[in-house]
């Protein structure tokens, strides 16, 4: 065994040192991995905070994004909404305008169909009123045609009883005749010869004027206004207007004239045939010139009607013959103005009564 230097205790008390030393730096070095493991973990707790944080934030953000823009819809709903109760309220406003609208035209319909209806009931009564009075006028017209009616067909008659009665007393002398009673006309055509182109009376028409003036002079004064009746019989009246005697010729020309000139000279030989017979009826009868109708116009008078009015048609010598004639015309009357103002007087009369 080595003996011990004196320097041992001095190498062991180094040692010792530096066992110390390292003790104490393990214990820092320990304490330092210690204080950085909980630093890292601090860390690492502060950054799992920093992300849950940053996860909220960002789900937050996206909750205020969310909510602002469902804020946003809200308020473009809102906004929508209140256009929507703006038009409701304007539609509505409106609606209430055209209702009231519609009731002032109802009430208005309502009162024009009262006053319609007022006017019909007023027209309605005219109406009636109106037929009431047309009806009393279509009365009084139809018995004022009747009575006209009455009066003519008795004006016919009479002219037809007139017409019997002189073709009797002609019959009874031998004058030849025809008569037309719808026209009223007594034909001389072969009693009253006339030669061609000639107008003075022959012997043998001579004779026929003065039966026919006799038998004028006692049967027309019953048909005549304002004369002396006598022999008359119930129905005779003052019917007649006029009795013409009316001249006529053959168709033939005039062989020294033109057609024209022809034509107006028939015309005259018509006129002077009427004319020779007029004047001898007179001449023979003064009394027939006293005889007037109901106008106090006289009652004979005359006409001519050249070759426009032929009997007989043809061109033979007998038919010129047969139209070479006289022809006593009876016109009957027509209402005197009298009579006319008196019916006219009848209707006004009917016509003013109220209906």
């Amino acid at each position: 065994m080595t003996p011990r230097t004196t320097s041992e205790p001095n190498e062991e008390g180094g040692e010792g040192y530096f066992a110390s030393v390292s003790d104490l730096m393990v214990g820092v070095l320990f304490v330092f991995l210690l204080m950085l493991t909980v630093f890292a973990l601090n860390f690492r707790a502060a950054e799992q905070e920093q992300m849950v944080a940053l996860e909220r934030y960002q789900r937050l953000r996206v909750e205020a994004d969310e909510m602002r823009r469902r804020a946003e819809e809200q308020e473009a709903e809102a906004r929508r909404l209140a256009d929507v109760v703006r038009l409701a309220l304007a539609d509505a406003e409106r609606a209430r305008d055209e209702a009231e609208r519609q009731a002032a035209l109802a009430r208005l319909a309502e009162a024009e169909a009262r006053r319609q209806e007022e006017l019909a009931r007023e027209r309605s009564a005219e109406a009636e009123a109106l037929r009431a009075r047309n009806e009393r006028l279509r009365l009084a017209l139809d018995a004022a045609i009747a009575r006209l009616q009455r009066e003519i067909r008795e004006r016919e008659e009479a002219r037809s009883e007139l017409l019997v009665r002189l073709a009797e007393s002609l019959a009874a002398e031998g004058v030849s005749f025809r008569i037309d009673q719808q026209s009223g006309v007594l034909r001389l055509s072969e009693d009253v010869p006339f030669a061609v182109g000639r107008s003075d009376l022959t012997d043998r028409a001579r004779r026929t004027v003065r039966v026919l003036a006799e038998v004028l002079a006692r049967i027309l004064p019953c048909f005549a206004a304002g004369a002396e009746r006598f022999g008359c019989g119930p129905r005779d009246a003052p019917i007649l207007e006029t009795v013409l005697i009316e001249g006529h010729t053959d168709q033939q020309g005039f062989a020294t004239l033109t057609a024209q000139q022809s034509v107006l000279e028939n015309d005259r030989l018509s006129a002077a045939r009427a004319l020779s017979v007029f004047a001898e009826l007179r001449r023979l009868q003064p009394s027939l010139d006293d005889l007037r109708n109901s106008e106090g116009i006289p009652l004979l008078g005359l006409s001519g009607y050249g070759e426009r009015r032929p009997v007989a048609p043809g061109l033979t010598e007998e038919a010129f013959a047969q139209n070479r004639r006289i022809d006593l015309r009876f016109v009957l009357s027509s209402r005197t103005s009298e009579d006319v103002r008196r019916l006219i007087e009848e209707i006004d009369a009917v016509r003013r009564v109220a209906p």
